[in-house]
């Protein structure tokens, strides 16, 4: 039985020909029928360097693992993961990607996988649990302020173990916005015309499902944001490579646990945690790799001597 006869390929078409084709995850079903085509695509790399940082990373066995994944367009992570037995809650705010989710998920028999359809800005603890795992790929950018930084503060509120955030930054801080008591930087960017209408919105997979436009943190921001909320450590991921990775793109890991306190220089367990600065430099802002500029070591010598430089 090839391609064109199994009824895995005439049930995809039927897919098809009612949700339009498949935009981004490419999913082999059988052993002739893919969701694009029998070569990988762009995100078959990311999966391959997301399921590396959950393999490294993960804290129990995979079918004890309690998986999450934020706006999971067409599944493949979600389906990754419950087919190494994990228990996955995936929610997808647009009914053409659930389906074929769905349909996915029948066709691999990843029973494992829960496929919602819902707004990804509903989530909380009390709705949908706590998870070991949680995947934050490629929507934190589609999110407009305040909803971007609710968003992660309820990440941290669901988050029993790590959270891996695959998303775009702002490269200047343009604009200002204020959260809970804190200021943190970025720029908007527009999603939708102003007059589209709903029907037009979820049209497009690969934008917001309504707000017309969204606000970028740059990384200094996205890193104090996280710490705000629950992760005490942060790694940028750069291997297994994605050398197509533009500039402006983040493989973050988040974990959360508890904050270190220190037996050799406890005076410094009274100091209040650092912050990334957004500050000038003469090429433009510093990035946050460079650290935090001879001024600040200054301040933190003089506080731990106790004489201020």
């Amino acid at each position: 039985m090839d391609a064109m006869t199994s009824p895995i390929a005439e049930r995809m078409r039927a897919i098809v020909e009612h949700h339009g084709p498949w935009t981004a995850h490419n999913i082999q079903l059988d052993e002739h029928t893919w969701t694009i085509g029998p070569e990988p695509t762009y995100d078959s790399l990311k999966l391959r360097r997301v399921m590396q940082i959950v393999s490294d990373n993960m804290r129990r066995p995979w079918p004890e693992l309690r998986a999450l994944d934020l706006a999971c367009l067409e599944g493949q992570y979600a389906l990754e993961l419950a087919r190494r037995g994990a228990q996955v809650v995936a929610l997808e705010g647009r009914e053409m990607n659930i389906e074929k989710a769905r349909f996915a998920r029948e066709a691999l028999g990843a029973d494992r996988a829960d496929f919602r359809q819902e707004d990804v800005r509903g989530l909380s603890a009390a709705r949908h649990g706590r998870f070991d795992v949680v995947l934050c790929l490629g929507i934190l950018y589609h999110l407009d302020a305040p909803d971007v930084f609710e968003f992660v503060r309820r990440i941290g509120e669901v988050c029993d173990g790590f959270a891996v955030f695959d998303t775009h930054v702002s490269m200047t801080p343009r604009e200002r916005r204020e959260f809970g008591g804190r200021t943190y930087c970025g720029e908007s960017w527009t999603e939708h015309r102003a007059d589209a209408n709903e029907a037009e919105r979820l049209r497009k997979p690969w934008l917001s499902l309504d707000n017309p436009t969204s606000f970028k943190p740059t990384r200094a921001s996205l890193f104090n944001l996280l710490s705000h909320h629950g992760f005490t450590s942060v790694y940028e991921c750069q291997m297994p490579a994605e050398p197509a990775k533009p500039s402006d793109r983040l493989t973050l890991l988040a974990l959360r646990g508890t904050p270190v306190e220190l037996n050799v220089m406890p005076r410094v367990n009274a100091m209040p945690l650092e912050e990334w600065p957004e500050r000038p430099t003469r090429g433009g802002l510093r990035p946050p790799h460079m650290g935090p500029g001879p001024s600040l070591i200054r301040r933190l010598t003089g506080a731990l001597t106790g004489r201020d430089r």
